[in-house]
């Protein structure tokens, strides 16, 4: 898809300290301002970026939450990588921890190596990532892309820092505000990411680099038999990387696994930010916000792009028709040019070849089809549409701690199974949802781990009774 975008923004909302850089396309990833998020300098840039984003003229990047996503890098047994497209979800679905029809996943670039097609995916799970839209909601963020940290980084990684050596062992050491990302892979090919759940900050430090010992064991150990036992560059980023102090604390805690070299990035805070808008600017990297959770600005910048499509078949129409008063030898010459652009047009359009003379009924079908197609996301964003009411759900849930397992809605009806801390609760539950128009029924199934009553909830909702 062509790129619509002047300009790309990438936002670390990294604890209280963000960071937004931005990058034009081929252009150099920079940061544009770093301040704490509540500051009232971060407010009135975001409102900027989200002005242009609204436009069309530009687009956000986060990252989704790396503690809730999974990478995983995928082999077919055949170099065919149309034959592998169609096996990716069912070789993820047997390495995931959760079933792969309750996650939103995305897809690097396949490609073949060796004779077999290889790729890179990366997939969580849809309530965690309904989660993680309703928080960046409420921080007044609406972005446009939801990329995969650890493979934004491990990209940014062979910008900032290319290694000297196209088969070096490499390991890159993401201290977070949160969290600790760790990749790993040789030279510019990633051959794993891992996520340390847990804050890394010098307060408290005797339990973190425990864990971070014992953990940091079986990866190290894995990189070295992968890599051959080759000299491992090992460099260290984020916004604690630059505590030296701390930075030396975890070096000397690290397992001695062969010969290690470390570094750490110049600009160490930012690399996120910066990777999320280059990558953006290009058009690269996994979006999870694809399908019925695209932005509405990419919405509107691909209806545009159609619209102008389809002027210009119009026009190409009426020069086809003007080119018959013409004399008969250049007539000839011009309109089997202006046919072939016609047809070339019609075919960008409606994706698959088109009958000679028919492409406007085509590209109307296609036209139709396209409308048709995404008529649920535009329900969806109407008010009182599917969105607000997933909201609505999701919200009254949180707020009396019932816990969704199943969550089943369309514009007409409601399916969810969970569990809640007592039956009161689900009653009043309930109660709320019939406060939103469905009108639901009860059934309790016994007690889930915990003692807590386990429910099914099923209803119709008020407009269509």
């Amino acid at each position: 898809m062509e790129h619509p975008f002047q300009m790309a923004y990438g936002l670390d909302m990294a604890d209280g300290q963000w960071i937004l850089a931005q990058c034009a396309r081929r252009g150099v990833a920079q940061v544009r301002l770093a301040a704490p998020a509540e500051s009232e300098e971060m407010r009135r840039a975001l409102q900027a970026v989200q002005a242009d984003v609204e436009q069309g003229r530009a687009a956000l990047a986060v990252s989704a939450p790396a503690a809730q996503t999974v990478v995983r890098r995928l082999r077919a047994p055949f170099p065919s990588l149309a034959k592998a497209a169609r096996i990716w979800p069912s070789l993820l679905d047997v390495d995931l921890p959760f079933p792969v029809e309750s996650a939103v996943t995305g897809f690097v670039q396949p490609r073949v190596v060796q004779g077999q097609a290889t790729t890179l995916a990366a997939a969580i799970r849809r309530s965690d990532w309904s989660a993680f839209e309703v928080q960046c909601n409420a921080a007044g963020v609406q972005p446009t892309h939801a990329d995969v940290e650890a493979l934004a980084l491990w990209e940014q990684q062979s910008v900032d820092a290319p290694s000297a050596r196209a088969d070096a062992s490499r390991l890159l050491i993401w201290l977070g505000a949160d969290h600790v990302t760790i990749v790993r892979g040789r030279g510019g090919d990633l051959l794993g990411a891992h996520v340390l759940r847990a804050t890394p900050q010098p307060s408290g430090s005797g339990d973190f680099v425990t864990l971070w010992a014992a953990r940091l064991q079986p990866i190290v150990a894995a990189q070295a038999t992968e890599t051959d036992g080759a000299p491992m560059d090992v460099w260290w980023a984020g916004p604690r990387a630059e505590d030296a102090e701390w930075v030396a604390r975890l070096r000397a805690a690290m397992p001695a696994v062969g010969q290690m070299r470390h570094e750490t990035h110049s600009l160490a805070a930012s690399l996120l930010a910066r990777a999320l808008a280059r990558r953006a600017a290009g058009n690269g990297g996994i979006n999870f916000k694809s399908g019925a959770d695209t932005h509405p600005a990419l919405h509107r910048a691909a209806q545009r792009r159609r619209q102008r499509a389809y002027l210009g078949v119009v026009i190409a129409a009426l020069v086809v028709l003007a080119l018959n008063f013409g004399e008969r030898h250049l007539r000839q010459r011009q309109l089997s040019a202006a046919q072939q652009n016609l047809s070339h047009l019609a075919e960008s359009i409606t994706g698959a070849p088109v009958v000679r003379g028919q492409e406007l009924l085509f590209v109307e079908r296609a036209l139709a089809q396209r409308d048709e197609d995404t008529r649920a996301f535009r329900e969806a964003m109407e008010e009182d549409g599917l969105e607000e009411r997933v909201a609505r759900v999701v919200q009254a849930a949180d707020e009396l701690h019932v816990e969704i397992v199943r969550l089943n809605i369309s514009p007409v009806a409601l399916t969810l199974q969970g569990s809640a801390p007592g039956i009161q609760v689900l009653e009043t539950f309930a109660e709320k949802l019939r406060g939103y128009g469905w009108q639901v029924q009860a059934d309790t199934s016994g007690l889930a781990l915990g003692g807590r009553p386990q429910f099914v909830l099923k209803g119709m909702h008020d407009q269509v009774r």
